[in-house]
């Protein structure tokens, strides 16, 4: 038998990665840990050491951190403001009083200056010719003033940065009204890289002139100086402004060089370019006797003024109160407030509408010169004429009838229609200022046209006789009778219409005897039927007989031909030249 085997021991524990991982990073962790705790105990250190330098570097690559600061810094002081008004007034009222306090005083200079300067214009020739002069242009005096008055002055001075064309700071005068300064360096900077192009590479702008305003241009490294000024500066100026852009140079030289549009490290150069704000004024004549003269001439041009306006006042004042009496005679018209204001006339009251128009009433004396502002409230006016106008409007009175009024009674005269006249004794009974109406004097139409139909009834009427004989025929009673019927009914029409009827018995005869005879006969005839008529009623006073003789337009030719005593055939014509016939005459009565 072999020799046996050796025994083997048990095989060594198997490694994980996680038993490996302390000896791969176990360092690195403990230096990570060590990192840690480190940023934990001096993290505001660090950052407070490295802001600044951050900040700093920022700057210097642009503007960027800025903007972005700009809404976060804003608002939070608008926060703390509204948090704690006094305590934002304590931080900033070191620099606000002196810098109010200099401006109120600079203020106050310049207000005394311009009122010295007043005084010793206002009483001069020459200060009348200059308000004549803006009168003319249509210029303020002040404009007009400083124009004569003034050498030159220098109303703006822009400071221009020469790369970007930016206004860097601008200032002006106090009574310059304000425009945008990147306009004019806008403008400005095209002209001249027009003059650097177009002509030579050393082509600058030095002046410009746009109406009395120059402009005067200093050019610098990295800037330019334009001054606006008004008429002619001094040669010395042009030196003020180049010393002004050398100092804007040596002090602010970095900030032009590295300029990306920030414009506040120029704002301390506002005082420098104040200075360049010159002003030089022509100096004021001596005044002596020219100065008496003319105060003298001012007085008298200043009484004549007041005697033009008083006499202006006095006319004024007699328009006005022509203008009130013309409106208070006026029918239908009731002022009751009227006020003579600027430049216009005012009155108030109340109008009837048949009344005139209160502006054609004013402007009936000839023009005003002023403007009326009218205003009236209706009404019913009972003024006389007012209310005739008011009851011609009413009633329309026909052709023929008049209307009169008197102490509230309206009469009516003239011949009217039945039923007008009814109409208007109901509408005069409600018109304002009608106490009672008069028909008095009225006639009906209806009734005249019935009394002359009754007069034409009774004018067919005939009463015939028998030849010689005086009286009436037989049978010829009944008739009469009917005549005097008639005849009254006519007398009663007639006195209805307000009219007198005369009725006339005209008696005829036929041929057969001489003229006298049938004369006397014919009137015979008449008078019989007057007297029957009286009999039955008929006034006499209203009854008129005459004898007419022979009726020829009746009678045949025959018998009317024949001699006297000659016979003639019997006939109806014959009988009607024996016969009466009735004339009616109707007369209006006489009013009173």
């Amino acid at each position: 038998m072999g020799q046996p085997r050796a025994r083997r021991g048990p095989p060594p524990p198997s490694k994980t990665l996680e038993d490996l991982r302390p000896l791969l990073v176990g360092p690195e962790q403990r230096r990570i840990r060590q990192i840690e705790e480190r940023l934990d105990e001096s993290m505001a250190a660090m950052v407070a050491e490295a802001l600044p330098q951050a900040v700093a570097e920022s700057h210097k690559k642009g503007e960027a951190l800025s903007w972005a600061l700009d809404p976060i810094l804003t608002g939070a002081v608008h926060a703390s403001v509204r948090r704690d008004p006094a305590a934002f007034a304590d931080a900033i009222s070191p620099a606000m009083g002196p810098a109010i306090r200099k401006a109120v005083a600079c203020a106050l200079r310049a207000m005394l200056q311009r009122l010295d300067e007043a005084l010793a214009l206002g009483l001069s020739f020459q200060s009348l010719r200059w308000r004549l002069e803006a009168r003319r242009t249509g210029r303020p005096f002040a404009e007009v003033v400083l124009l004569h008055s003034t050498v030159y002055r220098a109303e703006q001075v822009f400071l221009v940065h020469r790369g970007t064309g930016l206004v860097l700071e601008h200032v002006s005068v106090d009574d310059v009204p304000f425009r945008d300064p990147d306009q004019v360096s806008a403008m400005l900077t095209a002209i001249d890289a027009f003059a650097h192009d177009a002509f030579r590479a050393d082509a600058r702008l030095e002046r410009f002139r746009v109406g009395e305003l120059t402009g005067w241009v200093e050019h610098g490294p990295s800037a330019l100086l334009v001054a606006i000024v008004r008429g002619v500066a001094p040669h010395d100026y042009e030196i003020a402004l180049r010393e002004a852009l050398e100092r804007v140079h040596l002090d602010h030289g970095g900030e032009l060089a590295d300029f990306r549009g920030d414009r506040a490290p120029f704002a301390g150069c506002r005082e420098l370019l104040s200075g360049c704000l010159r002003e030089q004024r022509r100096p004021a004549a001596r005044r002596g006797r020219s100065a008496l003269a003319a105060v003298a001439a001012l007085v008298a041009i200043a009484a004549v003024v007041a005697g033009l306006r008083l006499r202006a006042s006095w006319q004024d004042q007699r328009r006005f109160a022509g203008c009130v009496e013309a409106l208070r005679r006026e029918p239908g018209l009731l002022v009751t407030a009227a006020e003579r204001g600027a430049g216009q006339y005012a009155f108030a009251g109340l109008r009837d509408p048949l009344a005139a128009d209160p502006r054609a009433v004013v402007e009936r004396g000839g023009p005003v010169g002023r403007a009326v502002a009218l205003r009236f409230e209706p009404f019913y006016s009972l003024h006389p004429q007012i209310v005739e106008r008011r009851v011609e409007r009413a009633l329309t009175p026909p052709p023929g009838v008049s209307l009169s009024l008197r102490d509230g009674v309206l009469a009516a005269s003239g011949v009217a229609p039945e039923r007008w006249i009814e109409r208007a004794r109901w509408s005069a009974a409600v018109l304002p200022g009608v106490a009672r109406f008069d028909g008095g004097r009225l006639v009906a139409l209806e009734s005249i046209d019935a009394a002359r139909a009754a007069a034409s009834a009774l004018e067919r009427v005939e009463l015939l006789f028998d030849r010689g004989a005086a009286r009436l025929a037989a049978g010829q009673a009944a008739r009469l009778d009917e005549v005097a019927a008639e005849a009254r009914r006519l007398l009663s029409l007639a006195r209805e219409a307000r009219m007198t009827a005369e009725i006339r018995a005209i008696g005829y005869a036929d041929p057969v005897g001489s003229e006298a005879s049938n004369r006397a006969l014919s009137l015979a005839r008449a008078e019989h039927v007057a007297s029957e008529l009286a009999a039955r009623g008929v006034p006499p006073d209203r009854l008129r007989a005459s004898g007419a003789g022979l009726r020829r337009d009746v009678v045949p030719p025959s018998c009317a031909g024949a001699a006297a005593g000659a016979g003639c055939a019997p006939g109806a014509g014959e009988r009607r030249a024996r016969s009466v016939i009735f004339l009616v005459d109707l007369r209006a009565e006489r009013q009173e």
